[in-house]
């Protein structure tokens, strides 16, 4: 299980790549425009990512920590697994739990970055680091879908920033997006 999940972390750093890759290509006035006064920036879009990300990790390793005690993954921990990738790939808005919503007007590219950068050394750290026992108990709690496996918890990420490109190209798509 620890190899699969190692698997599936090596596709999520590829697909962070891209997505920085993606935002490298913009400048200032687009990262922050807003399609409605109400919506996200491209910038905003990317907070909620790394928001989300980071508090995950610190989950993680607080239930690591206490490991024995936790629940080991089963079949209804697969099934809510699998019907958060549905919701995820369906063209739905979900409102942002308190925990990743995005409360920064304009925040800093460059800090946001590095930010991404460290939240993901840590996952690889703990991911390389952590004990075969740890890659079949119920180590996440997602806000919405309860407790899943370390594996489960990269896919959602994968699913997570997957949802979220189609936002970004919502913004881009955008009558009122800045030209370059």
């Amino acid at each position: 299980m620890k190899r699969k999940t190692l698997e599936a972390f090596d596709r999520l750093e590829k697909q962070r790549q891209k997505m920085q890759t993606l935002y490298k290509e913009f400048n200032n006035e687009q990262l922050r425009f807003k399609p409605e006064p109400e919506s996200w920036s491209m910038l905003q879009v990317l907070r909620h990512l790394v928001t989300a990300e980071s508090q995950s990790l610190k989950l993680i390793k607080r239930k690591i920590s206490r490991a024995d005690e936790l629940a080991s993954v089963n079949v209804q921990a697969r099934g809510r697994a699998l019907l958060l990738k549905i919701a995820l790939a369906l063209p739905l808005k979900f409102k942002a739990p308190k925990i990743a919503d995005v409360q920064e007007e304009a925040p800093d590219f460059e800090e946001l970055l590095n930010e991404w950068n460290s939240v993901r050394n840590g996952f690889h750290e703990l991911l390389t680091e952590s004990d075969d026992k740890n890659f079949v108990k119920t180590v996440y709690k997602h806000p919405r879908a309860g407790y899943l496996s370390f594996k489960h918890a990269i896919e959602f990420m994968e699913d997570h920033i997957r949802h979220h490109q189609k936002q970004i190209e919502r913004i881009r798509g955008d009558r009122n997006f800045p030209s370059s």
